[in-house]
C-alpha cells in the first residue's frame, strides 16, 4: 500500500514512464521464455563476413598482448625469470581442474562437477537460470531482495572466469590437454546453462564484458590445441560476438557513471578488436575508442585521481585504461597526449600512495575488483598495487615509477613481454625519494619523509562522481612509521551479503575521524571519543 501511495504521489509523466519500463520488462521475460537470443552458424559467418566455416577458422587472430607463435620464447622467458611462478601456476591450474575456488574470502570450496554457475555457495542461495534480471529495479531486487547473507558477487565473480588465464598459463608450461579440456568443457557448460539475457549472470554488463575478455585470454592461450575443436571454436566466436552485441545494447551509462560504464567501454574495444572487420565490430571500437576518451575526462581528475574516493577503485580504473591502451598500442593505434598525460598521473598518485612497506592504504570501498588476474590467481595481494608502476615505467620511461615498484612482476611480464622487461632494467636504477604532496582536485593529501607517511582524506564534494564506493571519512587518516601501521583505515568488510555491517564500515565511526553526533540545548557540538577506527596493526 506504500508502494501505491508514494507512486500516486509521481508526476503523470514519470508514473507513465515506469510503467512502460516495467510492461517492456515483462514483455521481453515473456518473449524470452519462447524464443531465445541466440545466432545461428549461417547468421555469425554473414556477420563476420565470412561464407565458410574454414574462413572464419582460417582468420589470423589479431595482436594481443602476446602472440600464440612465440609460445616457446615466452616460456623460456618464464622460466628464467619466474620459476617459482611455474609450480604456483600449475597448482591453481589444478585446483581449476577439480572446481576448487577461493572466491572473495571464501577460502578452497569444491564446487563440484558440473559447476553451479548460479549459485552462492556460502549461504546457498540459489538464482533462477531462466528469470529475467535485466533493467535496474530488477539489478537492486538481484543485490538485496535475494534472502538473508545472499550475495550475488559470488557467482558473478566465478562467472567472469578470470581463472582462465591461469589454464592458459599451465597448457603452455606443461602441454597437458586437459588444461584444453577444462578450459572448452567450462566455456560450453557456461554458454548451455546461462542463455542470453537470462539468469543473474547477464544482469550486470560489467561482469559480461569481464567475462568476455578473460574468455579471450584463454583463446589466445588455447588457439593450438587439438582439443578445441572447429564446433566449440565457433562456439566460443558466436558467444563472444553476442557478448559484444550485449554490452553494446545495455551499457551502464547515465549522468552518474563509474568504473562498470568503463569496464563496459574495455569490453567493447577487446571484441572491436576481434572482429574488426565486421560491421558490429567496427561499431563497437569506434564507441569503445570515443568513450575511453571521454571517461579520461570524466572519471579522472585533471591530478589524477579517480572520482569514485577508494583506491583500490583507483587501482581498477588505472588497471582498465592501461590495459585498453597496451591493447591499442599493440594495433599501431595511438591515443591523444593529453589522455597518456593523465594516465601518467593516475601511475603517480599510486607511487605516492603506497607506503614505505609497498602496501596501498584501505581507503574507501574494495571488492577485490580486477579485469584480468594475469598471475598467482589463487593468493594475488589485494593490498599491492605495485605491479601498475612497473607497467608504467615501460610505458612512461619513468625511473622513479621503477624504484617504486621495486621489480618487473610476472602479471606485468604478460602485458609487455619480454621487450617491456628489458626496457624496464634498462632504466636507471638510483633510489628516489617520494615526498610530501597534494592532489587538490582529488581530495588526498600526503605528508612524507623516509619512512614516515600520512595520507589524509579530504574528498571533495563532486556531485558528478558516484557515492556508492566512498565512505563517510573525510578528515580520516592513515599513519605509518618506522616498519608499521599505526593507524590504520579498516576497509569495507562486507558488500551486500550484510547491509548493516556495510553501513557500518562505511560509517564516520569506523573511520579516523571525529564524528559529530549531536548538540546540546546550550547549542555546543559535542563530540564522539575519537573513532572506532583508531587501531594498532603490524603487518
Amino acid at each position: 500500500m506504500n508502494k501505491i501511495n508514494r507512486a500516486l504521489r509521481l508526476p503523470p509523466p514519470v508514473l507513465a514512464g515506469i510503467a512502460v519500463a516495467i510492461l517492456k520488462r515483462r514483455l521481453r521475460a515473456f518473449v524470452l521464455r519462447f524464443h531465445a537470443v541466440g545466432l545461428s552458424d549461417r547468421g555469425f559467418f554473414r556477420a563476420v563476413g565470412c561464407r565458410t566455416l574454414d574462413e572464419v577458422l582460417g582468420r589470423k587472430l589479431p595482436p594481443f598482448f602476446f602472440k600464440p607463435d612465440d609460445r616457446d620464447r615466452i616460456i623460456e622467458a618464464v622460466r628464467k625469470s619466474y620459476r617459482g611462478a611455474i609450480i604456483t601456476t600449475i597448482n591453481d591450474a589444478n585446483d581449476v581442474c577439480k572446481h576448487v575456488f577461493d572466491l572473495l574470502g571464501s577460502g578452497r570450496v569444491n564446487l563440484g562437477n558440473p559447476i553451479d554457475w548460479h549459485l552462492d555457495f556460502k549461504s546457498g542461495f540459489r538464482w533462477k537460470p531462466r528469470a529475467y534480471y535485466l533493467g535496474a529495479n530488477r539489478y537492486l531486487d538481484v543485490y538485496f531482495k535475494a534472502g538473508k547473507y545472499a550475495d550475488v558477487k559470488v557467482p558473478w565473480e566465478l562467472s567472469r572466469c578470470q581463472h582462465f588465464v591461469t589454464l592458459g598459463k599451465a597448457y603452455w608450461f606443461t602441454g597437458d590437454e586437459k588444461y584444453a579440456r577444462e578450459f572448452a568443457g567450462e566455456v560450453s557448460d557456461w554458454i548451455e546453462k546461462n542463455p542470453v539475457e537470462l539468469g543473474v549472470n547477464w544482469a550486470c554488463t560489467m561482469d559480461v564484458a569481464i567475462r568476455a575478455v578473460n574468455w579471450l585470454w584463454g583463446y589466445y592461450f588455447f588457439s593450438g590445441s587439438p582439443a578445441l575443436s572447429g564446433e566449440f571454436r565457433i562456439k566460443l566466436l558466436k558467444g563472444l560476438f553476442l557478448h559484444g552485441r550485449h554490452i553494446m545494447n545495455h551499457l551502464e551509462f547515465g549522468k552518474i557513471r563509474g568504473n562498470h560504464y568503463l569496464t563496459d567501454i574495455v569490453g567493447l574495444i577487446y571484441l572491436g578488436l576481434l572482429f574488426r572487420e565486421s560491421e558490429d565490430g567496427q561499431s563497437w571500437l569506434e564507441k569503445g575508442r570515443a568513450a575511453l576518451e571521454e571517461e579520461m575526462r570524466f572519471q579522472v581528475y585533471e591530478d589524477g585521481v579517480d572520482f569514485e574516493g577508494s583506491l583500490s577503485y583507483h587501482r581498477l580504473t588505472a588497471e582498465l585504461f592501461l590495459s585498453a591502451t597496451i591493447l591499442y598500442l599493440k594495433h599501431g593505434l595511438s591515443l591523444p597526449q593529453w589522455y597518456m598525460q593523465r594516465l601518467e598521473g593516475m601511475l603517480e598518485f599510486v607511487m605516492h600512495y603506497t607506503r614505505p612497506d609497498g602496501f596501498a592504504p584501505q581507503t574507501g570501498d574494495n571488492d577485490d575488483g580486477r579485469l584480468q588476474i594475469p598471475a598467482d590467481y589463487g593468493d594475488w595481494d589485494r593490498a599491492d598495487h605495485r605491479g601498475l608502476l612497473a607497467i608504467g615505467a615501460v610505458l612512461f620511461k619513468r625511473a622513479d615509477f621503477k624504484s617504486a615498484a621495486g621489480a618487473f612482476p610476472e602479471e606485468a611480464f604478460w602485458l609487455l613481454g619480454e621487450e617491456g622487461r628489458r626496457k624496464f632494467e634498462q632504466l636507471p636504477a638510483e633510489k628516489i625519494a617520494v615526498t610530501s604532496r597534494a592532489w587538490k582536485d582529488g581530495g588526498y593529501y600526503l605528508m612524507r619523509q623516509d619512512n614516515l607517511y600520512m595520507l589524509v582524506d579530504c574528498l571533495p564534494a563532486d556531485t558528478s562522481a558516484p557515492s556508492g564506493h566512498k565512505h563517510n571519512s573525510r578528515l580520516s587518516f592513515e599513519l605509518f612509521a618506522t616498519d608499521r601501521g599505526f593507524i590504520i583505515d579498516p576497509g569495507a568488510y562486507i558488500y551486500t551479503a550484510d547491509k548493516e555491517m556495510r553501513s557500518l564500515f562505511r560509517s564516520t565511526g569506523y573511520h579516523n575521524t571525529i564524528p559529530l553526533t549531536e548538540r546540546s540545548r546550550t547549542g555546543l557540538t559535542k563530540t564522539s571519543p575519537l573513532a572506532w577506527g583508531w587501531r594498532l596493526r603490524s603487518r
